[in-house]
């Protein structure tokens, strides 16, 4: 009996899925470079003097986020994030959000990204 081929072999198939990789790949490191850019820049249009720690600007702009989703008022985000973190706004969602057993780690990453 002769099997008809009906499709690429094994060898064009495994090619095509690592094309396709390489490709996802390349674009996901395109896309993190200018993501992290991006964070920078807010750093600084925030008015934050301090070091830039990525993982700790996260942080806070996680508790602004999560006040925005809490509330969905539009100046909240704005507002919490003003004068990098370090204003009414931010210490308000920190209470909305039950987070004052997190306050000093809260407060020393502001302090650190504030930076004056």
């Amino acid at each position: 009996m002769n099997e008809v081929n009906s499709g690429p072999s094994t060898a064009v198939r495994k090619m095509n899925f690592v094309a396709i990789v390489f490709s996802l790949a390349a674009l996901l490191a395109t896309t993190s470079v200018h993501a992290d850019r991006d964070v920078k820049r807010s750093f600084s249009d925030l008015g934050c003097m301090g070091v830039f720690d990525k993982a700790k600007f996260a942080r806070l702009d996680r508790v602004c986020e999560e006040c925005y989703q809490l509330f969905r008022e539009s100046d909240v985000l704005t507002s919490c994030r003003s004068n990098c973190f370090k204003n009414d706004y931010f210490m308000k969602c920190v209470d909305a959000l039950l987070l004052r057993k997190d306050q000093k780690a809260l407060d020393y990453m502001v302090n650190h990204l504030y930076g004056r």
